[in-house]
């Protein structure tokens, strides 16, 4: 059996994020919430289970990719900001916004929500890509922005 040197042992951990690509960029801004979940509802098939997905911005808030983060169950769906904020890294977000269906028909974002918000803001903030929203939608269309709801979330907490 061969020896490995540890020091020549590299760890490769593939990421896959739907990247556009600057010749397929969608040619206009995303900036309000109904554009969020027009975009969101054609990621996402299958309203029988949360799925995550964030969205990631060029400079002008264009999307540059999406990534589905996470598929959870009717009712939850584990989020952590290490899985939203390599892949906005890896493909030079300037900006990124979350959201994610509520298969149970109410758009209202429930207490967790808003605790997972709130953390995204606070590490978007740190790395330089800003969360600008995130959005709840449901198969009926209807949807609910937690920045227009609770504004104080996406503020950088400050240290004193």
């Amino acid at each position: 059996m061969a020896s490995v040197d540890r020091e020549s042992i590299h760890f490769i951990r593939e990421v896959a994020v739907r990247y556009v690509g600057r010749s397929a960029r969608i040619a206009s801004s995303i900036r309000r919430p109904d554009e969020v979940v027009e975009f969101m509802r054609r990621v996402v098939r299958d309203d029988a289970r949360e799925h995550f997905v964030a969205l990631y911005l060029d400079g002008r808030h264009r999307p540059i990719a999406h990534q589905v983060v996470s598929v959870g169950t009717a009712s939850a769906s584990l989020v952590h900001p290490r899985e939203v904020f390599q892949p906005a890294i890896l493909v030079g977000a300037c900006a990124a916004i979350v959201g994610h269906n509520h298969p149970s028909g109410d758009p209202s974002p429930s207490t967790e929500d808003r605790e997972v918000t709130r953390r995204l803001a606070q590490a978007g903030a740190l790395l330089g890509v800003p969360l600008l929203d995130s959005v709840v939608w449901t198969r009926a269309g209807e949807y609910a922005s937690v920045r227009e709801l609770e504004p104080a979330l996406f503020d950088a907490p400050t240290r004193g």
